[in-house]
């Protein structure tokens, strides 16, 4: 009789991992379900998406998952103890300051809620590409604020916490997360130092790169469609210049009520054009003059160091802006005589130093915010008005210790490396106003000499300055003042007379053709303006 046997034989094993293999290549549908939206009808037959809708919803089991609801409150409470630490060992400005924890707070509900309600406010029905490019414009928005308004420090870990929930959220989608992550860092990185309204297009166009790099790069190594990637292209685009727009908005917005102050604002308050600035330029030139030089000496050893360049120049603009109240009695701004000769010595110091008071009411009445406000209170510290402290003292027989506390400046001492920087950098432009010929010698004494008194009077003692941040700052002072007092030439004196040159002393002469004359005095007109 004739055997029949199989020519195949069923492998369960081999068979599961076809299936699997088949399951993996066919990409993930998404679709999202907004309030309303019937799920399914009466009478109407129940397919596998239906069941994939109650899986999503919850409703194949409607009773609590305590272990489900115990993990997640577990790991919500991980999040915040972990931001909570490390804000106070590491900000511990931030963590105590209540108004900036809640601007922290409001930043993060905010990126939440425009995540979870965004799409459904649009009329937006997001497919897994999209809704992906979606959730990293509102993490790169929320990163962006954080490190413009707070700290980029603390930005980073608000986006890596925010990436890792909102993955878990999207039923573990890890590799949005991951592009939500990166997309912030390099938004984070190119927002941290916007100094110029151009530096905002620079950020827009990283952050598009980075969205259009990360979702090609991340789709094909999901299996996404060629389709999906092209569209998912458009949404990267559209998500890099978004979130820079919401940046833009949301900055723009906060950082008054939560008194903070961005570069976007310290751009706005450097334009000379301001009214405060053409008040100081009418009524007090030449105070408008040094501090024009005082914040270009500041912003070049800010820069040195590592501390804010633009917000050190921008206080230099302000500091002595109390001096328009009285201007005559502050020697850049007097021409015929010194006031002060005719006042006794107290009084003179006491005019002096009500400058401070003068500027800060000024700075309220014109809206400067308080970071310019606290630079402008510390830029004299508690220093001593030595010129009329030693007239007084050479006029009375007064313990020196008591006369003292009457001559010195009842501020508070630099508290920060940006405001000791103008307080150096204000006495180093006015002593340097005292050199009749300065050279290089005398500029670096003189340095040395103003920084030494600082430091012994103790002014420096509650700032975060280092001796390696004080030394890069002299030498900046040394050769910022050395190319701004360089030495000209001492021209000759002209003198003209019935068509004859005298030169010198006037023994040599000779005739001059027509015309050569008005040469020569345009010749002497520039040697005035070259020794302006």
């Amino acid at each position: 009789c004739s055997v029949i046997r199989p020519n195949r034989i069923y492998d369960a094993e081999a068979t599961k991992a076809a299936r699997a293999r088949e399951a993996e290549s066919v990409p993930p549908q998404y679709r999202q379900i907004i309030a309303g939206d019937v799920i399914i009808g009466k009478d109407e037959r129940v397919t596998p998406r239906h069941i994939d809708e109650f899986t999503a919803l919850g409703l194949r089991n409607p009773r609590m998952d305590y272990i489900t609801a115990l993990c997640i409150a577990l790991l919500v409470i991980g999040v915040v103890v972990t931001v909570i630490l490390y804000i106070a060992r590491y900000h511990s400005i931030i963590y105590q300051s209540i108004p900036r924890l809640m601007l922290l707070s409001l930043i993060v509900v905010i990126s939440v809620l425009g995540l979870k309600l965004g799409g459904t406010i649009l009329g937006l029905k997001l497919t897994g590409v999209q809704f992906g490019c979606f959730t990293m414009i509102w993490i790169a928005t929320a990163g962006m604020l954080t490190a413009a308004l707070l700290s980029a420090d603390l930005a980073v870990l608000v986006i890596a916490m925010l990436s890792t929930t909102t993955g878990l959220a999207m039923n573990h989608e890890l590799r949005w997360a991951l592009a939500s992550l990166v997309s912030s860092l390099v938004a984070i990185y190119t927002v941290s130092n916007i100094k110029h309204s151009s530096d905002l297009m620079r950020t827009a166009g990283a952050v598009c790169a980075a969205n259009l790099v990360l979702v090609w790069l991340i789709g094909r190594i999901g299996g996404d469609v060629v389709g999906d990637l092209i569209t998912g292209s458009g949404w990267a685009v559209f998500g890099g210049v978004a979130s820079v727009g919401l940046f833009w908005l949301g900055s723009s917005a906060m950082e008054k009520p939560f008194g903070i102050t961005t570069h976007r604002r310290l751009l706005e308050l450097s334009d000379t054009n301001n009214p405060i600035f053409k008040r100081l330029l009418m009524e007090a030139p030449g105070t408008y003059s040094h501090s024009i030089f005082v914040g270009n000496i500041a912003a070049m050893a800010a820069e040195k160091i590592g501390a804010d360049a633009l917000l050190v120049r921008v206080a230099s603009y302000y500091h002595d802006i109390g001096k328009i109240k009285r201007p005559n009695f502050f020697v850049e701004n007097q021409h015929v005589e010194n006031v002060h000769d005719r006042l006794n010595p107290s009084l003179s110091a006491l005019v002096i130093r009500s400058h401070i008071k003068d500027g800060l009411d000024l700075a309220r009445e014109y809206g400067l915010p308080p970071v310019i406000c606290e630079l402008m209170s510390q830029h004299h510290g508690t220093s001593l008005v030595r010129y009329f402290f030693h007239r007084a003292a050479t006029n009375t027989e007064s313990d020196a210790s008591v006369l003292e506390q009457q001559f010195r400046y009842d501020g508070v001492k630099p508290q920060s490396r940006e405001s000791a920087i103008l307080m150096l950098a204000d006495a180093v432009e006015a002593a340097s106003r005292a050199l009749a010929k300065p050279t290089q010698g005398q500029i670096e004494n003189m340095v040395d000499s103003i920084i030494a008194e600082k430091l012994a009077d103790g002014q420096l003692d509650e700032c975060d300055l280092t001796f390696k941040d004080i030394n890069r700052i002299r030498a900046s002072f040394d050769r910022t003042l050395t190319s701004m007092l360089h030495a000209r030439i001492e021209y000759p004196e002209i003198c003209i007379s019935e068509g004859k040159i005298a030169i010198g002393n006037g023994s040599a002469g000779k005739e001059l053709p027509a015309g050569e004359g008005g040469h020569g005095q345009a010749g002497d007109s520039g040697k005035d303006n070259a020794a302006v």
